[in-house]
């Protein structure tokens, strides 16, 4: 299950800086190459990421929920529940706008999407990078 563990944690660590390069260098690649090309597979590998995300950090959070014994929080419960719920999130906005575009739901003059797409593009490298790292030390 280590062996798993660090396997997935380079993968989400290698999606959080790939999306987070690209989205900072895009703007300047417009007239090179196909932006919308490249983010259509970085959204393969970004739903890939988020799935894992989830169950890693699920699995993190249910271990630190069945650890809590007292009345106060503790690092390792906020740390794992703060992970789950900011994966969930940006998960949830993900697939909203990635069904969207899926559906055929135009970009162009979509001032709400381009605005979902900059937060998810801003914490999905965040919390993917944050979790991969976590995997990766074994913690």
């Amino acid at each position: 299950m280590e062996g798993l563990k660090k396997l997935a944690g380079v993968y989400l660590v290698v999606v959080a800086v790939v999306v987070a390069v690209f989205f900072i260098i895009n703007n300047f690649l417009s007239d090179a190459i196909d932006v919308l090309a490249v983010w259509q597979v970085l959204d393969v590998l970004m739903v890939t990421g988020l799935a894992l995300g989830l169950v890693f950090n699920y699995l993190a959070k249910r271990d630190a929920d069945a650890a809590d014994d007292g009345p106060g929080v503790t690092r390792r419960s906020l740390e794992a529940n703060v992970a789950f719920y900011a994966t969930a999130g940006v998960t949830i906005l993900f697939l909203h706008n990635w069904f969207a575009l899926l559906a055929g739901v135009s970009l162009e003059g979509n001032e709400q999407a381009w605005v979902i797409w900059a937060a998810v593009d801003t914490v999905l490298p965040l919390v993917l990078g944050a979790t991969g790292c976590r995997l990766w030390r074994g913690v």
